[in-house]
């Protein structure tokens, strides 16, 4: 039986309440608002709904989520409801999205079959990603050992505003979908270039998986889209990179998400965790814990999808990004991956390796692996970061994506299901020499209800033992309490009741037969599917990360070398050479090669070059890279046949490669030796090109990727102005190139016709200017000829520049034929009047000039003789008389 709140007053003073625990945020809404509302009514509100409720008006509408247990009867209940309009539903959880005003919701409370109703907030982009370093997270490698797998086949959805699907790094692989936002956001472009960018645009613009197709879906619900538009679309990783608050619940819409990797197992739902690091929780089980469990958005409690923070390009986690735990103690974020600017880009990140492992499993297996799968992948082959072990700041660790194809093509993990009570076994052969051996299992869990204390619904055990000596070893597991010291604590081994991803380490383990066994220990819906994912970390082992073969390292820049090493020696000697291996020279004798990574500022040359590491006895060789800087590429003309590009000599290159716009990337169009090519347009009609010079036969870093028709270079002539100077005219050309031409000859228009002012012969140089003093009053107009070798001659666009000389206005032309317009320039910055007088002095016409240059026309006056007078505050300020033929 529910008891009503009962609320005393006295004398208009409150004076005495009977609340339970839970009561007590009543106090803070309005006593009308509740007084009807019994205890179980009220459970049903999210804690957002809780908290904004006091500013609902009774009238105004917004956007709830209203779920139940029975589709059927919420429905008919919304339907009964005639101020209530559905704008959408997610059927398999039996969620609607309804615009209801407050009064409306109170209504839908008390009835049996709405069971939790939250409502809509505003997503905000969790900021845009500058510094993009993709050997960070180690895709540079994938790059460049596994050329293949760049996510083709696979498509990626964006929910947030529109990117521009016109970015040339989209070219051809841009879906248009009727998901989409109309909204457009440079946030998107950002987060779609790091996913999936083509590279066209310059080297930093290629993304994870460069193959993939894009598509974008609008955020103004934030729901997962209908079931079949995922399929509809082939849609099989969807990236979040935006936040709302600090929301530790599980809504109506965590459960959507979880839902919806249950409904299609293949799809893998990857979100930011946000940069709220450094906030404190208000609402939730860590309420008043600085700087933990701040995780932004209620969706993004969802246990079937990956969450993600981010880290600094030497893998420390940033104050601002988010922290976990989830609001039921589980681990948030599960990974955390490079992005300097916000979690945005590091969702980017993992959503891009998603559709690689995706793309790479589909090769092999000729479908789409699930998520669950390639979660397992992601997390196991994670490297540790921040504290040891898995830890509520970085999760399972930072993303590594040469580990994570290499898991994947090494087949190394295991699938099975399991029934409640069961145990299944997996054999597992563990050689020798091993630094650490590590196995993580995941399953896709069933949606908990909206508003659950606990989100785990089937609830599965790892264990891995060694049955030859009787060992075992039990998942590690994070102190949930809700305390920084207890949050802060190291992972201990033991039964994880919590999570839905369970990770086992072994240090320096046995060599042997090993048993991976995973039991169910109480899972609601039988059977229930899992992955487990596992590696070995070797001892005594040095690879290089970066640079690779495909890389480009910056001249006189800091760049940051990367490395795995697994040897005991603390320290290693690290060296250089540019004559292929033939002499070094030593850049520190004392490298730290436990951090992973060096900064290094090479010599400010484009050549190829070589890194050698020595560890106690051993050398261990980098790829051949290059060493370049980017150069700018210029029009130097844009004629109606033809055009030219140039770019500057660059020491120690001879060979130069054109690249041109293909149908999905630049691609190479020819090699040349001299610093210019000129291309005729009708063998040459793509309008994007990029140069990129060849250093010792490999390609260094190329120039920008270009529009050349809108570089503001006309045929040669890029600018031309005309300015006064005083009592001098100066005339200003800027040419695009000097190539092929014979003269350039100034001109002045007298008397309508352009007379020659001065010529040069041969010009050598592509600035010119010239001074004209002997200006006319009124209009003075200039132009710039051009003769070519071939004898083609070539007009600037005229320039003009008005003088006055002592006068303040002109009037021109005069004498003027009626059939053209008389012009009155004014030097006056004040509005002035002209008035217009016939020979017996009847004003025949006023005009206000408010502008240096006015026109109007003269036929209706006739011909004759008139009077103009300009008059300014009731004042003469100057007469003319003016003849009309």
């Amino acid at each position: 039986m529910h008891k009503s709140i009962r609320i005393v007053t006295c004398a208009g003073n409150l004076y005495k309440w009977i609340l339970r625990p839970w009561y007590v945020l009543l106090f803070l809404f309005p006593m009308e608002a509740y007084s009807q509302i019994t205890a179980t009514e009220f459970k049903k509100m999210s804690p957002v709904v809780k908290q904004k409720s006091r500013g609902f008006s009774s009238g105004s509408k917004t956007i709830f989520f209203v779920s139940g247990k029975d589709r059927d009867s919420l429905l008919f209940l919304l339907q009964g409801k005639k101020d209530i309009e559905i704008v959408y539903e997610y059927s398999p959880t039996n969620l609607f999205a309804i615009k209801a005003s407050w009064k409306d919701i109170l209504s839908i409370l008390n009835n049996e079959h709405a069971s939790f109703v939250d409502m809509q907030r505003k997503p905000k982009e969790e900021l845009a990603l500058s510094n993009l370093d993709i050997s960070a997270n180690k895709v540079n490698l994938v790059h460049n050992q596994f050329p293949f797998f760049n996510g083709q086949g696979t498509t990626v959805s964006i929910k947030e505003n529109h990117p521009d699907s016109s970015d040339i790094d989209f070219r051809g692989r841009y879906l248009s979908t009727t998901l989409s936002s109309s909204v457009f956001s440079t946030h998107a472009s950002d987060m779609a270039t790091i996913i999936a960018g083509g590279g066209n645009t310059y080297y930093e613009g290629k993304g994870v998986a460069w193959g993939a197709t894009i598509s974008s879906s609008g955020f103004d619900i934030l729901l997962p889209e209908a079931d079949a538009a995922y399929g509809q679309y082939g849609i099989s990783v969807q990236n979040h990179s935006y936040g709302t608050g600090i929301e530790n619940y599980y809504g109506s819409d965590a459960a959507a998400y979880d839902a919806s990797v249950i409904t299609r197992p293949d799809l893998l739902h990857v979100f930011s965790a946000g940069n709220s690091g450094m906030e404190t929780d208000t609402i939730g089980t860590y309420s008043g814990v600085t700087g933990y469990a701040n995780i932004t958005g209620s969706f993004k409690m969802a246990k079937n999808i990956i969450t993600v923070g981010h880290v600094d390009s030497i893998y420390n986690v940033l104050p601002p990004s988010s922290k976990g735990p989830a609001y039921d103690g589980r681990v948030k974020p599960e990974l955390v991956a490079f992005a300097e600017d916000g979690s945005s880009g590091s969702a980017a990140i993992v959503s891009g390796l998603s559709l690689v492992l995706q793309q790479a499993y589909k090769d092999s297996n000729g479908k789409l692996p699930t998520s669950a799968l390639i979660k397992s992948i992601l997390l196991n082959s994670a490297d540790d970061v921040d504290t040891k072990g898995i830890d509520y700041t970085s999760g399972y660790g930072n993303v590594n994506a040469y580990k994570a194809v290499q898991t994947l093509v090494r087949n190394r993990y295991f699938t099975g299901s399991v029934s409640s009570g069961q145990t299944v076994h997996h054999n597992l052969s563990v050689p020798a020499g091993l630094k650490q051996l590590k196995a993580t299992l995941t399953w896709t869990d069933p949606p908990a209800s909206p508003g659950a204390s606990k989100a785990l619904v089937n609830d599965l055990d790892l264990t891995l033992s060694l049955p030859a000596l009787n060992q075992s070893w039990l998942p590690w597991v994070l102190n949930s309490t809700a305390d920084i010291d207890s949050l802060k604590k190291m992972p201990v081994r033991k039964r994880d009741s919590l999570n839905n991803t369970e990770q086992i380490t072994i240090d320096n383990p046995l060599p042997g037969d090993y048993e991976l066994n995973v039991y169910g220990f109480d899972i609601i819906s039988s059977p229930q599917s899992y992955y487990i994912s596992y590696q070995f970390d070797s001892v005594d082992k040095f690879q290089w990360y970066y640079p690779s073969a495909n890389d480009n390292i910056f001249g006189n820049r800091l760049n940051t070398l990367r490395w795995d090493c697994s040897y005991p020696d603390s320290t290693g000697r690290l060296d250089y050479s540019i004559d292929d291996g033939n002499t070094w020279q030593t850049i520190n004798n004392e490298v730290l090669l436990s951090k992973g990574y060096y900064k290094w500022s090479p010599p400010d040359s484009f050549t190829t070059a070589l890194l050698r590491m020595r560890v106690a006895t051993s050398d261990f060789l980098s790829d051949t890279f290059t060493i370049s800087d980017r150069f700018d590429v210029h029009v130097g003309f844009n004629c109606t046949d033809s055009f030219l590009l140039f770019w500057p000599d660059i020491p120690g290159v001879s060979k130069y490669r054109i690249l041109k716009l293909g149908e999905k990337y630049m691609a190479p169009l020819t090699d040349v030796t001299d610093t210019f090519w000129v291309a005729g347009k009708q063998a040459n009609p793509v309008l994007y090109y990029a140069v990129t010079p060849l250093v010792n036969n490999k390609e260094g870093v190329r120039s920008y990727g270009f529009n050349y028709t809108t570089q503001g270079t006309g045929c040669y002539i890029q600018s031309f102005l005309a300015q006064l100077s005083g009592t001098n005219g100066v005339l200003y050309l800027q040419l695009g190139s000097v190539y092929h031409i014979r003269s350039l000859t100034w001109q002045k228009l007298l008397l309508n016709e352009y007379i020659n002012l001065q010529t040069i012969q041969l010009p050598e140089v592509d600035s010119y200017d010239y001074t004209d003093a002997t200006l006319t009053k009124g209009v003075n107009t200039y132009r710039v000829k051009l003769e070519l070798t071939s004898g083609q001659v070539i007009y600037s666009d005229p320039a003009s520049l008005y003088y006055f000389g002592r006068d303040i206005y002109i009037v021109y032309p005069n004498p003027v034929a009626q059939n053209q317009p008389l012009t009155v320039l004014s030097n006056d910055p004040d509005i002035t009047i002209l008035e217009v007088f016939n020979s017996y002095g009847a004003k025949v016409m006023v005009k206000q000039l408010d502008s240096q240059v006015n026109t109007f026309p003269v036929a209706r006056l006739g011909k004759g003789i008139y009077f103009m007078q300009i008059v300014k505050d009731g004042r003469r300020q100057q007469l003319f008389k003016v003849f009309i033929y």
